[in-house]
Order: C-alpha cells, then structure tokens, then sequence
C-alpha cells in the first residue's frame, strides 16, 4: 500500500511502497506552479505579441527616430537629429498637402463604396437561392488573383486607344475610346478598381456577421407582425454593429496605406492626380533619397488611421447608448 508524504522541500512529494521511499518533484505546490497555471495565456499570446512588437510597434519606434534625423540615401552614416524639422517642412510642402488631399478623397469613395457593395452583396447571398453559390465565388475571386496579376490584368483592360479590352468593347457598342487613366479619370478609375478588389474582403466579414444573427430573432420579429425593410432596419442593422465597426476600421486602415495597384498602374500621374500618400512617401524616400521626410509620413499614416479608429469608436457606442 502507497503512502503519500509531502517532503519538507517545496518541489517534491514522498511516496512509500512498502519499505521503498520516492521523491517525485511536484509543481503545484510551488508558487511557481501557481504563477504558471494563473498566466498560461501568456504562452498562447506570446508568438503574437512577439510578431506585433518586430514588425509593427518596433518599426514604428525606429520610424520615428529617423523622422527627426536627416537621413539621406545618398549621405548615409553623417545623419544628425533634427527635432521636428522634417514633420514642419512636410506641412509647408505643397506636394504633400496635395497627396494627402488626393488620399482622403480616394479613401473616402473607396471605403463608403467597398463597404456598402460588400454588405449588399453579402445581404444578398446570405440565403440559399438558385445560383447563389455562384455568386458567392464570382464576389471572392479578386482574393485569390495575386496583386501583382490583378495590376497587369487592369492596365491590359484599362489601356488607350484601341488596344485596351475595355475601349475595344466601347468600339464595339459603338462609342468612342477613352483615356481611362488620363489626368481626368485616372483617380475615378483607380477607385473602381480599389473597390472591385476589396470588395471580397468585405463581403466575407460581413456573410459571417449575418451568418452569426439568430433565426429565432427574425421568427419573433415575423410574430410581432414586422416586414422584411422592419427586420432589416430594426434586428439586422443593430446586430450587424459590431461587424459593421471592425470592418470600417480595417478597410480605413489597408485604403490610407494602399500602394501596389495604384503604383502598377500609373504611377501616381499623370501630373500627381493619382500620387496619395503613400506614393508620396515612396518617392520621397527612394526616389529623391529623402529618408527623413519619408519616415515622418510613415508615421503620419498610422496616426491618421488611429484618429479616425478613435472617430469610428466614438460614432458607434453613441448609436450603442441611444
């Protein structure tokens, strides 16, 4: 018969069979054990922390420190600290007043677009109709195309003249060719095609957050004599919230950053019409070598993202307490 004896020592347990004695070392009774069993997220949370403080909070920080420098590709090794010197000159600089104008006005139309065509469609194929399975993969198959195919599959589309598939098209219909990526319709252009790419990403979030609404809800709402515009407004809308809040704020965030189509397609002209901020930062930084001042918009970008999160937040929980 087994006899159990806790050891004077805090990490072991005595066990006696008979005339044999064994010490087992024992976890739960040291206040390390306790400390572990208390903070075990830690260990499920630690490869993302780990991955946000490298390659967001760091960068960000290291950012910041070249912003107040005058870091110069082509004088690298004799950068001194300038204070603010680079923030003041930016806000002086017409070019990067004109690149942030250009960059609320295509953040504005493309997130109200993607989000509004995103939740439609997401409205729309929620149940199961006939051809709603098709529908649903023609909406995500922008996600699967590569960035870099998507751009060439546009400038192929979207090319003067008679060569581009879309005026071949307008030919065809009897219409006359058009210089969609002209002075005068590039940023229009690039905003359609902004929103047809993000489009899947919002439809996605959305689906699931229909997805997610109790039936029984809508039944009760059908009992107490609502419509289908009354279900909407009144179960869908305000359950849909919360979804509604995460997806604004993610689309703010990936639009004031966006850069790969709208480099591959015209580079930001023709005469800057297109050049937002970020492609603004990029020239800056690599092609006039001016690595302070890019590092200051690179850190101007986020910030805007955060005030407009902060915006989003406070617009949501006032509807939430009313």
């Amino acid at each position: 018969m087994a006899h159990f004896k806790f050891a004077n020592e805090p990490f072991f347990v005595k066990v006696q069979t008979g005339l044999n004695l064994y010490h087992f070392p024992i976890i739960a009774r040291c206040k390390m054990g306790k400390f572990i069993r208390k903070h075990i997220y830690l260990v499920f949370i630690l490869p993302a922390l780990i991955w946000i403080g490298v390659f967001t909070i760091y960068p960000f920080f290291y950012s910041f420190y070249i912003s107040v420098t005058d870091l110069n590709l082509l004088r690298m090794g004799t950068e001194e600290i300038i204070g603010m010197k680079n923030y003041a000159e930016l806000f002086q600089n017409k070019d990067f007043i004109h690149s942030c104008v250009v960059s609320l006005k295509f953040s504005a139309v493309v997130v109200v677009g993607q989000f509004t065509l995103g939740f439609a469609l997401a409205f729309l194929f929620q149940k199961k109709r006939p051809f709603s399975g098709i529908g649903r993969t023609s909406v995500i198959l922008p996600w699967v195309v590569p960035p870099v195919a998507l751009g060439l599959m546009w400038k192929w589309i979207l090319r003067s003249g008679k060569m581009g598939l879309l005026n071949a098209v307008l030919i065809q219909l009897g219409g006359s060719p058009k210089d969609w990526l002209g002075s005068n319709m590039a940023l229009t252009t690039l905003m359609f095609v902004t929103v047809w790419i993000g489009v899947p990403f919002t439809f996605m979030l959305e689906m699931a957050g229909l997805q997610k609404i109790p039936g029984e809800l809508y039944e009760a709402g059908a009992i107490d004599g609502a419509n289908g515009f009354q279900k909407f407004i009144y179960l869908t809308i305000p359950m849909m919230k919360s979804t509604f809040l995460i997806n604004l704020i993610m689309i703010t965030i990936g639009t004031i950053g966006y850069f790969d189509i709208i480099y591959a397609l015209t580079g930001g002209g023709p005469k800057n019409a297109t050049e937002v901020l970020p492609l603004y930062m990029y020239n800056s930084a690599f092609k006039f070598h001016q690595l302070g001042q890019g590092a200051a918009m690179a850190v101007i970008m986020p910030l805007i993202s955060l005030i407009l999160t902060v915006v989003y937040m406070f617009v949501f929980k006032g509807e939430s307490e009313e």
